[in-house]
């Protein structure tokens, strides 16, 4: 029988445009049996987790959002007790930090970690 892993059955928002999401991404956290909503855009995440209409376990938002964006969006996880983190595409020419939101095993498996590991849940 193959154990649980952190994520499973753990529900995942990301945050960010709608190409922030790579299908490969999306493939390799649902292979890690985790349930994956959005990509949803910041307003469209803001007035769904304010009005509770918006139920997940964690999070990964785009750090490249505005920086008024990025400061609400977290205030807004902060509030509700969900552990999140920030990412960015390899690709992309993010300012330095978050986690690197690709396929490759060990960027998901730190994301999982620093989401779902032992401990106080990470908030970047």
């Amino acid at each position: 029988m193959k154990s649980l892993g952190p994520a499973a059955g753990k529900t995942i928002a990301i945050i960010g445009d709608a190409s922030f999401l790579p299908d490969d991404v999306r493939q390799a956290l649902v292979a890690r049996q985790a349930v994956v909503i959005g990509p949803l855009a910041v307003s469209s995440a803001m007035q769904s987790l304010s009005g509770r209409f918006l139920v997940c376990d964690a999070a990964i938002v785009d750090v490249t959002v505005s920086d008024e964006a990025m400061l609400s969006m977290s205030n807004c996880l902060e509030a509700r007790g969900i552990p999140f983190v920030f990412a960015h595409e390899r690709h992309t020419r993010a300012p330095a930090g978050g986690f690197i939101l690709s396929s490759r095993a060990s960027h998901i498996d730190a994301m999982i970690a620093a989401l779902f590991g032992s401990g106080t849940a990470y908030r970047h």
